[in-house]
């Protein structure tokens, strides 16, 4: 099974381009799927996820009730805003301003590997939500 696992920090360059961190881009490119990032449902934060995951998730969707409001607001709030990444020769993409704006990206990053998927941060954000979690454990 493939795993985003640890955290690395990263930078947006001036053309808003984000290197992925290569533990990373090595299971991307072991998966051979198309890789998707959208606006978090639970956090000020961007979700990575390939296309399997996105694949179980309109599945999913699919098999509950059609008429549910809330598995339609469900289905509007992450594929309506879902974009596939392109990423180049040296491991990068472009992170749109919408994206920008929603997760209050500035230069400094953090990625923060969930197992079947990684988030993308801005940086004292995402170190104070580690921190958070880790002191719900305490």
């Amino acid at each position: 099974m493939l795993m985003f696992l640890s955290s690395f920090y990263g930078i947006i360059d001036t053309k808003n381009r984000v290197a992925i961190p290569a533990p990373y881009r090595s299971t991307i490119n072991s998966s051979k799927e198309k890789t998707y990032i959208f606006k978090s449902l639970k956090y000020n934060c961007l979700e990575v996820h390939l296309s399997s995951k996105i694949n179980s998730l309109v599945k999913s969707f699919d098999e509950k009730d059609f008429f549910s409001k809330k598995n339609d607001h469900f289905k509007t709030a992450i594929l309506s805003d879902l974009e596939e990444i392109i990423i180049d020769k040296d491991g990068r993409f472009i992170i749109k301003d919408k994206l920008q704006k929603f997760s209050k990206l500035s230069k400094d990053l953090i990625f923060i590997g969930k197992g079947n998927h990684f988030e993308i941060w801005e940086k004292t954000l995402g170190e104070t939500h580690k921190k958070i979690s880790r002191d719900k454990f305490k």
